[in-house]
């Protein structure tokens, strides 16, 4: 029987909604033999059977018309009685519609997640734990890290990125500089030659309401620190190593080292001086976007900044499970269809993203410059694990702004924004 592909377009609040009903009588087995076989998660797929509801959202491609149709389909060559409905949600207010859909009874089966979505639901217990879905030796341990809470992964990995390293060459050139830094004592030294060269050395955004994962946490790693205490009950970046980040990233602010806007400003990356070719050196950047802007031509990548420790960052992206599914079984074969290696590579071929499997290989060999980035995988952090992990960012950002703009001294501003966070912590019973 041909199976019936629905496509609707609604509005964006109402999402994308693809809906694909499988029938019975296909050839299970085969269809696990074509395509890879490695998704199977039972012993014969014909058995399983149920509905899944999957709420992805626009990531590249995979966002436009009837994308998922074709790869439901395949799926559904392996497990003919799964009904696979893929609902693809706008990224706006994207946590409190998840929030919405559980208390009213309406959560999806699974769903697509970053890494600072796990620590809150899974503290609520609304997530299965993915530990025995998939076969998780497969994935990189830095990915399955990011996924973890509490010793349980609850999401397996799907997508990585890299935020990548790189120079700007006739910046360097211009200024003299013959190597690319790729230590802060290489970044410093080269710093006088680039500003006497009339460019920047680097940029480092403090605007409020942007993200520290890219900012002070990573020289925060890169200098041995951690935001957190590892029982997560108390701030840790006032310590030695996050005074001594700070103090770098001030050194560069009062040299003149890094354009003065980007410190309260959060410009579109086409209006920053890194956009407009004037910046020597960006410790981390979304290639893909970047070369939409900057020459790829002027772009040398190089490998991730080191301070005590290389450090890069990055996210994961990922799917899970709440508990609430009504066909769990059915629900395990889609995580593992859609994170096993076939699809996976299908998947990064399309969306530009790394894979977090070491099994996917082949990928980018006709692009250096991204491929450099699998080599890296292991040394991306993503952010601070922790369910307050997007309020501590709110809390902590004014006071390094309040630093780098000479408001306050360093060891006074961490010292504020520690006494700020540690008073978070006693309130979510960190």
């Amino acid at each position: 029987m041909k199976r019936l592909t629905a496509v609707k377009s609604l509005s964006v609040a109402a999402a994308l909604t693809i809906t694909l009903a499988a029938c019975s009588g296909a050839d299970g087995d085969e269809g696990a033999e074509e395509n890879g076989g490695d998704q199977a998660a039972s012993a014969d797929p014909a058995d399983v059977e149920g509905s899944v509801t999957f709420w992805s959202y626009p990531i590249g491609v995979t966002g436009e018309g009837n994308w998922w149709g074709e790869h439901v389909d395949a799926f559904n060559e392996i497990y003919p009685n799964v009904d696979v409905e893929v609902v693809i949600q706008p990224w706006t207010n994207r946590e409190e519609t998840l929030v919405t859909s559980i208390a009213g009874g309406q959560a999806p089966d699974v769903v697509y997640f970053n890494p600072d979505f796990i620590p809150k639901f899974a503290e609520e217990g609304v997530l299965t734990p993915m530990d025995e879905v998939a076969d998780l030796d497969a994935f990189v341990p830095s990915s399955l890290d990011a996924m973890t809470w509490d010793d349980t992964v609850y999401s397996v990995p799907l997508l990585m990125q890299i935020q990548t390293s790189y120079c700007n060459t006739e910046v360097l050139a211009a200024a003299g500089v013959e190597k690319c830094p790729t230590t802060w004592d290489e970044l410093a030294e080269a710093g006088p030659a680039v500003k006497e060269a009339g460019h920047y050395l680097t940029e480092y955004t403090a605007a409020l309401g942007m993200t520290l994962n890219h900012t002070f946490y990573a020289y925060l790693w890169q200098a041995g620190g951690e935001v957190l205490s590892e029982d997560n009950t108390e701030a840790t970046f006032n310590g030695p190593e996050g005074l001594e980040a700070l103090e770098f990233i001030k050194q560069m602010v009062d040299e003149g080292w890094v354009p003065e806007q980007a410190l309260t400003v959060n410009d579109p990356f086409e209006q920053t001086a890194a956009g407009r070719e004037e910046v020597a050196y960006m410790m981390g950047a979304n290639l893909t976007t970047t070369r939409e802007v900057v020459n790829p031509d002027v772009i040398e990548v190089v490998p991730p900044m080191t301070g005590k420790e290389q450090v890069s960052t990055g996210s994961v992206g990922g799917l899970s499970i709440f508990n609430t599914a009504e066909s769990p079984e059915a629900a395990e074969a889609w995580v593992e269809y859609v994170t096993g290696a076939e699809f996976m590579k299908t998947f990064i071929e399309e969306t530009g993203y790394l894979p977090p499997r070491t099994d996917v290989t082949g990928l980018f060999e006709d692009d250096p410059q991204i491929a450099g980035g699998l080599e890296y995988l292991d040394t991306v952090r993503v952010g601070v694990m922790h369910p307050s992990a997007r309020q501590l960012i709110d809390t902590i950002s004014p006071h390094i702004q309040a630093v780098l703009l000479g408001q306050v001294e360093p060891q006074a501003g961490l010292d504020a924004a520690a006494a700020e966070v540690d008073e978070i912590l006693a309130r979510s019973g960190s």
